[in-house]
């Protein structure tokens, strides 16, 4: 009997000998399939069913064919893992052209693409286009002035925001400006002249045989159209008697007229409307094809390098869609940024030891209730977003200035081959950062990504402003002024704050817009 049970304790020994030498399955290569790999919809909307195969977790992507994200397609799921029912909404389509998207789900490696093809709307009516050719070399603008000389009192003054001072001394007048018309087919345009501000004499005039010669950092205002807005400016600029290889004769489409000693590097530009170097010989058209313009407005064209002398213009303008934002009012002349605002002992912003440091990274998917596209529904005050970190939630406010129509501070997703960020998609943007209680805010380390080639100017404020204008200074904390960003992104911008109180939320501000990687808080403990 003693023999049995020791042979079946041998035969067990061998078997978990055998168990445990026995090679154990290699982890299976993540794989994703979709079915079907393609959607074609109407123009109405549509919620398409799709099939997801998949042995690992997914992510989800939804951008058009350079890179954007979309917000027409919407899926129920952000994320998911293994098989499931993917349900695609595709949103009904407004416009007269077709588009289309890509839905992806991806895994490190795998991916697996859901392409989307909407046909146009039969019932939208395609934005009519304002097309008006001026030809400034071709005579009859006698009541224009000629020279540097010319007397601007017997000019025509502008409507309202335009000096009524046509021809004082600098010390006199802020921004010179005068009006001056140009009769196209029977129709009456008014064109603006002006200097800037503190400019000591007049620069900008007619030469009746070149076009309209605007002297360096002198402004040329285009017509603005009721109801209507600039979307594209083809220009010709008369031959330079330099040599086009080796001048440079810089010319954009800047937002406002700015001081005659403003850095060139701060002028803020039309998007779109950034300086071309203007140095070909005669006939060349330059384009700039704008956006974010508003109806009813005048733009300038700016020579910040160089004198332009602009033989014809051809102006292209949309109808407004009621999305526009006016233009607050020109910055005042700026002040220069402190270059390393660092800490100043006695003032409040050096970390104690109990100091809180918290880094909030917008580079990957945005958490749940935080809003991702570029414009959308305003909330007076902002929206209360959740940032869960290491097991706490602090609460964030993308918000906008009082007055506007449509809210632009938004996380962006990542999309294939770039990583998210949180973007002040426009001007007078905010986000509110997380108030503590019991802890002081001290310091905002900024780490800025590329938005646009317009440099960001970004500063720490203590409210949001009612109206589409620049804060006043007290609204900005010590510490926290306006700072200057590199508009190519990948640098760090430090505002060490004092004067801060405990349980109190303060607000990163675009003055001009930008984009965020991430924030570095520094809270104190409540003195």
């Amino acid at each position: 009997m003693k023999a049995n049970y020791l042979f079946v304790a041998l035969a067990a020994a061998a078997m978990l000998v055998a168990c445990e030498e026995k090679p154990q399955p290699k982890p299976e290569d993540p794989v994703i399939e979709v079915s079907p790999s393609k959607i074609e919809a109407t123009w109405e909307e549509k919620v398409a069913e799709v099939d997801v195969k998949a042995n690992c977790q997914w992510n989800i992507s939804k951008t058009d064919a350079d890179g954007a994200a979309v917000d027409w397609v919407k899926c129920n799921v952000t994320s998911g893992n293994g098989d499931m029912k993917l349900q695609v909404k595709i949103s009904k389509n407004d416009l007269e052209e077709g588009r289309t998207a890509t839905v992806t789900l991806f895994n490190e490696g795998v991916k697996a693409f859901i392409d989307i093809t909407q046909e146009g709307n039969p019932n939208s009516s395609k934005p009519k286009i304002l097309e008006l050719a001026f030809d400034f070399s071709a005579g009859g603008l006698d009541s224009w002035p000629t020279s540097k000389e010319a007397d601007w009192s017997q000019l025509k003054n502008c409507d309202s925001g335009c000096a009524s001072d046509n021809g004082g001394t600098a010390t006199e007048n802020s921004h010179r400006r005068a009006q001056v018309t140009f009769t196209l087919n029977g129709v009456g345009y008014d064109f603006t002249i002006a200097d800037p501000n503190g400019a000591e004499k007049h620069n900008i005039y007619l030469d009746p045989a070149k076009g309209v010669y605007s002297g360096t950092l002198r402004f040329f205002g285009i017509p603005a159209i009721e109801g209507k807005k600039i979307v594209k400016i083809d220009m010709v600029q008369n031959a330079s008697n330099k040599n086009p290889e080796t001048f440079t004769r810089n010319v954009g489409v800047a937002k406002w007229v700015f001081h005659k000693d403003v850095p060139v590097d701060q002028i803020q530009y039309v998007e779109g409307g950034e300086p071309q170097n203007q140095a070909a010989t005669d006939g060349t058209v330059y384009t700039y094809e704008l956006s974010g313009t508003a109806p009813n407005t005048v733009y300038w064209i700016n020579s910040p390098v160089n004198a332009s002398i602009i033989k014809s213009l051809k102006l292209y303008y949309a109808d407004a869609d009621g999305t526009e934002e006016p233009l607050g009012p020109a910055p005042e002349d700026p002040k220069p940024a402190d270059p390393d605002p660092g800490t100043d002992p006695g003032t409040g912003t050096e970390p104690d030891a109990n100091a809180l440091n918290l880094t909030f990274s917008f580079t990957g998917e945005p958490f749940e209730g935080w809003p991702t596209a570029a414009k959308y529904t305003h909330v007076e005050g902002g929206i209360e977003c959740i940032y869960p970190l290491d097991g706490k939630n602090y609460v964030f406010v993308p918000a906008d200035c009082g007055t506007a129509s449509a809210g632009q501070a938004f996380w962006q997703p990542p999309v294939e081959g770039a990583e998210g960020y949180f973007a002040f998609n426009a001007q007078y943007r905010y986000l509110g950062l997380p108030k503590l209680e019991g802890y002081t805010l001290i310091r905002v380390v900024c780490h800025n990504v590329k938005l646009t080639s317009t440099a960001p100017r970004m500063g720490i404020t203590k409210l949001i402003s009612e109206s589409a204008k620049h804060p006043a200074d007290d609204a900005y904390m010590p510490g926290g002024q306006l700072q200057t960003w590199n508009p190519d992104g990948g640098e760090t911008y430090t505002y060490s704050l004092s004067g801060t109180e405990p349980n109190t939320r303060y607000y990163i501000y675009a003055y001009a817009k930008g984009a965020v990687s991430s924030i570095d808080l520094i809270y104190n403990p409540a003195k």
